[in-house]
């Protein structure tokens, strides 16, 4: 049975997390960190003999259950799939807050991954590091209704990088996906996206994050078309000199997009910052393309 009183992140702070409480399924601890911690029968049920790595714990975990990642845990990846998430239904929450929360840690290979192969989880409040030049997809989704929520990006220097930090499926299998109250950072020009949906998903949110990187085709791209799509109140500063270089949705995309504010490095104040197709409602997203003043609205606004 779960513990009676969980505790872990939310926007401002450490607080009783009742959402992870109601659940019939077990608590688990992993915490790399800790004196003893162990990969092991036995251990995972408690923050004082956590489990030694998530990777091991998402092989016990069931539908239901909920995975607490302590303060301070560092989890490598670095081969494809090197986290494979193939349980659905299990939630995964940080514990900490700054440079104190759990990193997963992106090394040695370019396909270093997470790979997200069932539907129905969240990951809250980790900090996804690229620790190696040009990581083709940090996290790599395959299934429908993931949700992360609450996390950092980072690459240590410029060398360093994701040339995508989240990747959609081809097909309409990453259909649900939400992406919440994130940031991401990096300035390597080799990057493409931040969040990239190559196919036709259904019902994806983008919603309150900020975006501060290079990204050379889009920070939020859909080459494929997107239905229902939701994009509102992100902050977006890319360091690209092309045009439709914050967000791009492809033709015959539908949804909204709305109250985002953009800029991208292009000269004269080109409101093209954000390309939508006709099947998507635009309401009040204001770009810039230069710093030291105030954006305009993008597209332009019609009477």
């Amino acid at each position: 049975m779960p513990s009676p009183l969980l505790v872990s992140y939310q926007p401002g702070g450490l607080v009783t997390v009742t959402e992870a409480t109601l659940t019939t399924g077990d608590v688990w601890y992993v915490g790399s960190t800790v004196t003893g911690a162990s990969n092991a029968a036995g251990f995972g049920k408690s923050p004082a003999s956590p489990f030694a790595t998530m990777d091991y714990a998402n092989g016990v975990a069931a539908s239901g259950d909920v995975v607490l990642v302590m303060s301070g845990h560092v989890e490598t990846v670095s081969a494809a799939a090197g986290l494979d998430l193939d349980t659905a239904n299990v939630m995964w929450i940080g514990l900490g807050w700054g440079s104190a929360r759990p990193k997963i840690d992106f090394t040695t290979a370019t396909t270093a991954d997470v790979d997200f192969d069932a539907a129905n989880i969240t990951m809250r409040n980790f900090v996804f590091e690229a620790s190696f030049a040009d990581i083709v997809a940090a996290l790599d989704i395959n299934a429908a209704n993931i949700r992360i929520q609450d996390c950092d990006f980072t690459s240590p220097t410029t060398d360093e990088n994701a040339l995508i930090w989240i990747l959609g499926a081809t097909s309409t299998t990453s259909n649900g996906l939400r992406v919440e109250r994130c940031k991401f950072y990096g300035k390597d020009a080799a990057n493409t996206h931040a969040i990239s949906l190559p196919g036709t998903s259904d019902g994806c949110v983008i919603n309150d994050n900020s975006f501060h990187l290079f990204a050379e085709t889009a920070v939020i791209g859909a080459a494929g078309a997107v239905t229902n799509i939701e994009i509102q109140r992100n902050i977006i500063q890319n360091a690209d000199t092309d045009a439709d270089a914050c967000i791009n949705l492809a033709a015959s995309s539908t949804g909204i997009v709305a109250y985002n504010s953009v800029g991208a490095a292009l000269a004269g104040d080109v409101t093209t910052n954000i390309t939508c197709s006709t099947g998507v409602v635009l309401i009040e997203n204001y770009s810039v393309d230069t710093g030291d003043r105030q954006g305009v609205l993008d597209p332009v606004a019609t009477t």
